[in-house]
């Protein structure tokens, strides 16, 4: 093996580990969004018990402080889900950007792999080419020699 396929070995080797790295983040990125996604449904069923039971309280006699702690409660659930939502969006965004940083690894990948494969072919071309001269060279000695008898 030349100093040069020596080289692209090690970039090669180097890509691999880079485009590895780049996949275990989206895999981190795709469980961090299906987490968020969880926290949202629940969230969702939290806000939505907490209308439902300031509804049934609007439908009893109540005092100006527990229909107050009733809005208070609501908003509160109305923010927890704002926040949640704000972090799947974020968590999609990452999955997003880990997808492409996979795409970018695995590109830089193959084109060293392309390079080392144009390498490969220009070698055996040229072995082949050496090759050819040695048998025509072998063959036009084999000639000469019928010839001086």
């Amino acid at each position: 093996m030349t100093n040069k396929q020596k080289r692209i070995q090690k970039v090669i080797v180097h890509r691999e580990k880079e485009l590895d790295q780049r996949v275990v983040e989206l895999g981190k990125a795709r469980v961090e969004a299906e987490r968020a996604e969880i926290a949202l449904e629940l969230e969702r069923q939290r806000l939505a018990k907490a209308a439902a039971e300031r509804e049934a309280l609007a439908e009893q006699a109540m005092s100006a402080g527990d229909w107050r702690e009733a809005n208070e409660w609501l908003a509160s659930r109305a923010l927890s889900h704002q926040a949640v939502t704000r972090e799947v969006e974020k968590a999609a965004a990452q999955v997003e950007t880990s997808q492409g940083n996979v795409l970018t690894a695995r590109r830089a990948l193959k084109g060293v792999e392309m390079v080392e494969e144009r390498l490969k072919t220009e070698e055996r071309k040229a072995e082949e080419r050496a090759d050819q001269k040695l048998s025509d060279a072998f063959a036009q000695n084999i000639a000469r020699a019928k010839a001086k008898p």
